[in-house]
């Protein structure tokens, strides 16, 4: 060996990183695993404070808000009720037979209410006017712990009642239960357990298939598990320290914790992998790749986590309390997998890549051939690809014209099961307000002025007393519009000024009330939310990579990305799925997941480019970090997009809308946007795009370590890449 090479072993010897991450392998591994362990109650039982009431949806300051906690105040101690609606139609009209049906029907449900806990006795049969439908309604109580297991066994046992009768009538009448009940019934059949199961069950597929190791893989997923058990038992601590936790939020948080988590462990492992064929011992081999990589993961999961805690500034409770659960979600990945995943690789050592162990000094093929040659065909003309590029993704902005915001609580149920079939008969046959009333809390001395005002608000149908609440006399307003369409909002909103004026004190709530005023928060985050995000992701990426130019295309980028793929995914949603459309805080939401991760995986390529750029010019480090980094961004991508498909298999339409749009949105941003646009906008732009700093000189001597820094292809390196 020769002098330099022992004063370089030396010297990696001594590293103080390698020498602690040496020391301390045994003790992490072994500490993580006593963590996960103590936390695995809490993060289990997450589910048990959840909270998916009207009020987590809600700005805390709504008048629906006010008018929803005193009828709770005046129902304290009283249990949850939910209503189902029986509803039969025949398009010619109702027969004496069908009349008989819905009779030995009422009569069913009846019976089945003196044996069933919860269920109450129907009401009295109600025709339509136009003779053409029939409906009863009846109540489904239950304690807030059980209200969805409560509904689903009401409402499957009022449907196996009512099959009975109907099937008994001539050809053509219809039946269906809706209401409430079943519409919970239709949409809680989820499980957060099998939501984990599958997502497992992908990221696992897409690890074996990268690695085709019989160990490696296991390792991400170890610190994956471990990652979603430290969020979930934050999260459960959030929720108990009063932050509202829906289960939408958590069943983000599980992605979102696992999909994050499996992209940090293949960065770190990919750069291992590179640093073992020039270290002899593993700790040095991982002091290295953690220098390179600390930062970059810290980098990315800051423009997560700042992004999450934006949501802050929400008015919607339900973006306010995602903000810090989605916070807690990266900073568990990102810590699980900077500490307990390089333990576990140190314990194993090479072995962990068994049977084709990176050794020293052998040759390894750094770049991907694929993505490589994908940089060398952009690089021939930059500007006309980017410019394909994006008139591709300015076209894919066109889909937004479909987008639909709908708020009914019936457009969350996927298909049309009886929930949905129900609903729309109503709808059909009765008047369009009749099966959501608006509820007018008033002052006493108010009352008389507030029922005048509101006969006299167009859009209203009919004004009827309601039991007293709180102090306060009830209206119960049926309107004449569809409540949750636009002329409802319209109707809503001028009601509340009518009513401001006139009876000083009174409040509007109800249901489509409280979407009302989903709808108006929705669009003040909008407002806030989106260039509070890109300011806070555009700081963080300008310090990280110590430049002005690059970081504005990565946001540029980024953001035209978010508005395709939103395009995209509206087309599918109305053409392909048939949703009616999407709830108005959802964008939100979409937004947020899509640019923060979007710039992840821009923060991951241009951190690399610009690592290599500063010893082989611009041009050349951009061609080398697009085929170094090509294949593991790819596979992180392929991860975060397979995690977030596992959400649009859950029986509930918000929740598929937000899985299948970041599906979308990742899939597009891994494979054109980072591969195509940003290889070209950067080629394009050339050394000033790392204003005002001068990154690179491109001279001979810069170049004549080219060949020392990409060594040449051989049979033997390509088998070693696998």
């Amino acid at each position: 060996m020769s002098s330099s090479a022992r004063r370089s072993r030396r010297a990696a010897s001594g590293d103080w990183l390698a020498i602690w991450l040496r020391r301390l392998r045994w003790p992490v591994m072994i500490a993580w695993l006593v963590v996960g362990v103590l936390l695995f109650p809490f993060a289990h039982n997450l589910s048990d404070v959840t909270d998916n009431s009207a009020s987590a949806n809600i700005p805390a300051s709504a008048p629906s808000t006010r008018v929803l906690l005193l009828q709770q105040a005046a129902q304290r101690g009283q249990p949850n009720s939910d209503q189902v609606a029986v509803v039969f139609g025949r398009s010619q009209g109702l027969t004496a037979r069908d009349l008989a049906a819905v009779a030995s029907a009422r009569a069913a449900v009846s019976r089945l209410a003196g044996r069933l806990a919860g269920l109450g006795s129907p009401g009295p049969a109600q025709r339509s006017a136009d003779g053409k439908a029939d409906e009863f309604t009846a109540d489904v109580t239950s304690s807030a712990d059980n209200e969805t297991s409560a509904d689903t066994t009401a409402v499957q046992a009022i449907r196996q009642a009512v099959d009975g009768p109907a099937s008994r009538a001539d050809d053509g009448l219809q039946a269906a239960v809706t209401g409430p009940a079943a519409v919970t019934a239709d949409t809680g059949t989820a499980n957060t357990t099998v939501l984990l199961l599958r997502a497992l069950l992908i990221v696992a597929v897409i690890l074996l298939l990268v690695y085709r190791r019989p160990l490696l893989w296991l390792l991400p997923l170890l610190g994956d598990l471990a990652a979603i058990d430290v969020a979930k038992a934050a999260a459960h601590a959030l929720a108990n320290a009063g932050l509202t936790v829906s289960t939408l939020s958590a069943d983000i948080l599980t992605v979102l914790v696992l999909g994050a988590a499996s992209d940090y462990a293949l960065l770190l492992i990919h750069r291992y992998r590179e640093e073992l064929h020039r270290h002899g011992a593993t700790a040095d081999a991982m002091a290295a790749a953690m220098r390179r990589t600390l930062p970059v993961l810290l980098a990315s999961s800051a423009t997560v986590i700042c992004a999450m805690i934006c949501l802050l500034a929400a008015q919607s409770a339900s973006l306010h309390g995602l903000g810090p659960v989605g916070a807690v979600a990266i900073a568990s990945a990102v810590l699980v997998q900077i500490t307990f995943l390089p333990a576990l690789l140190l314990v194993l050592g090479r072995a962990a890549f068994w049977p084709r162990a990176p050794r020293q000094g052998e040759p390894g093929r750094e770049q991907s051939r694929i993505w490589a040659g994908v940089g060398t065909r952009v690089a021939r003309r930059p500007a006309l690809v980017a410019l394909a590029a994006v008139i591709f993704l300015g076209a894919a902005c066109a889909g937004l014209a479909v987008l639909h915001i709908d708020n009914d609580p019936i457009a969350t149920v996927p298909g049309h099961p009886g929930s949905v079939t129900g609903a729309q008969m109503l709808a059909e046959h009765y008047p369009p307000g009749a099966t959501a009333p608006l509820a007018i809390l008033t002052p006493p001395r108010e009352t008389a002025a507030a029922e005048s005002t509101a006969r006299a608000t167009p859009g209203v149908a009919t004004v009827s007393p309601a039991a007293p609440a709180a102090g306060y006399d009830s209206l119960s307003i049926t309107l004449s519009v569809a409540p949750y369409s636009a002329s409802g909002h319209i109707t809503i909103g001028n009601l509340r000024d009518r009513l401001d004026h006139d009876a000083p004190g009174s409040l509007v709530g109800g249901d489509p009330a409280i979407q009302y005023d989903i709808t108006q928060a929705a669009r003040h985050d909008a407002f806030v939310l989106i260039p509070l995000v890109l300011a806070a992701i555009l700081l963080i990426v300008v310090l990280l990579l110590q430049a002005v130019i690059a970081p504005l295309v990565l946001v540029a980028t980024t953001a035209l990305s978010f508005a395709a793929s939103f395009g995209l995914a509206s087309l599918l949603w109305r053409y392909v799925l048939g949703f009616s459309g999407i709830e108005s805080q959802l964008p939100v939401y979409i937004f947020i997941f899509l640019v923060a991760l979007g710039v992840d995986y821009n923060i991951f390529l241009t951190a690399r480019i610009r690592e290599e750029a500063r010893r082989l010019g611009t041009r050349q480090g951009v061609l080398r970090g697009l085929g170094v980094t090509g294949g593991v961004i790819t596979a992180a991508g392929l991860i975060m997009a397979g995690t977030f498909a596992a959400l649009s298999l859950l029986p509930y339409v918000p929740v598929a809308e937000v899985g299948t749009a970041i599906v979308i949105g990742v899939l597009l941003d891994t494979l054109l946007v980072r591969t195509v646009i940003v290889p070209a906008a950067l080629l394009t732009i050339g050394e000033r795009l790392w204003w005002p700093a001068r990154l690179a000189q491109t001279s001979q001597a810069q170049h004549s370590h080219l060949s020392a820094v990409v060594p040449p292809r051989t049979p033997a390196a390509d088998r070693e890449h696998g």
